[in-house]
């Protein structure tokens, strides 16, 4: 059974602390590849996790389109990376249907976050997963 965490006490909110704490990281979002957020780290308010939830999993989806395009077919997406004028959008494969994004300025070591999310998606990628949602008879989607 997943944990839901987008209530009020975000209870696997404590997993994004080192991410979040990092230098010139502004927060992280855990989220369902659906696009729910499932936590967020204590430096974001959960309205904009939201929405950072949501944006990231579209994100992704568009990486796993282009993923034929870079090396075949079954070729699998780790990670996107979205680059701005101040700042970076990390977004990765952090388990089954589970995702993990992180915003950083753009003096962020991109290579030492997004070591430290390969190392939090290995530790805790089975607790992280969230299982896909399906469809009932009248279209509606449950967990």
């Amino acid at each position: 059974m997943t944990t839901q965490a987008n209530g009020a006490d975000n209870r696997l909110g404590w997993m994004l602390k080192d991410l979040a704490d990092m230098p010139e990281v502004r927060f992280a979002v855990l989220l369902a590849a659906d696009g729910m957020s499932l936590a967020h780290s204590e430096s974001v308010h959960r309205d904009t996790a939201d929405k950072v939830a949501a944006s990231a999993s579209g994100f992704h989806s568009i990486g796993v389109a282009l993923a034929p395009f870079c090396g075949g077919k079954d070729n699998g997406l780790r990670q996107v990376v979205g680059e701005f004028d101040d700042g970076f959008l990390f977004v990765k494969t952090a388990g089954v249907n589970t995702l993990l994004a992180v915003s950083a300025t753009y003096l962020v070591d991109a290579a030492v976050v997004t070591h430290r999310m390969n190392g939090l998606a290995e530790r805790v990628g089975e607790e992280l997963a969230s299982p896909a949602r399906q469809q009932d008879g009248e279209g509606d989607t449950r967990p």
